[in-house]
């Protein structure tokens, strides 16, 4: 799921997450916030997170649920969000 940071409670290891997606405008649309935890001895998932104003996560159970343990995540730069963005973009456009 790709997700914008919204907070971070590194002692209570939960991170406030909007789960977003990207229109065919290159527009970011906010889908739902959601409160994930971290695994508890899981700190390269804390830096990550704390590091980066959105990311790519992967969770145990259902994935658009509160709750859901973050197992993997991957941090993304604005730069890299303004890419995507840009291939979206252009697949819609390459599709018409």
């Amino acid at each position: 799921m790709l997700v914008k940071i919204n907070s971070r409670d590194i002692e209570e290891k939960k991170v406030r997450v909007t789960l977003v997606d990207i229109d065919d405008f290159g527009s970011i649309v906010p889908l739902k916030v959601l409160k994930l935890r971290i695994r508890p001895h899981d700190d390269s998932i804390i830096k990550i997170l704390a590091n980066s104003p959105y990311a790519a996560l992967f969770t145990e159970g259902n994935n658009d649920n509160n709750n859901s343990i973050i197992i993997l995540a991957n941090g993304l730069t604005t730069d890299e969000i303004n890419r995507e963005k840009s291939k979206t973009i252009d697949r819609a456009e390459h599709q018409k």
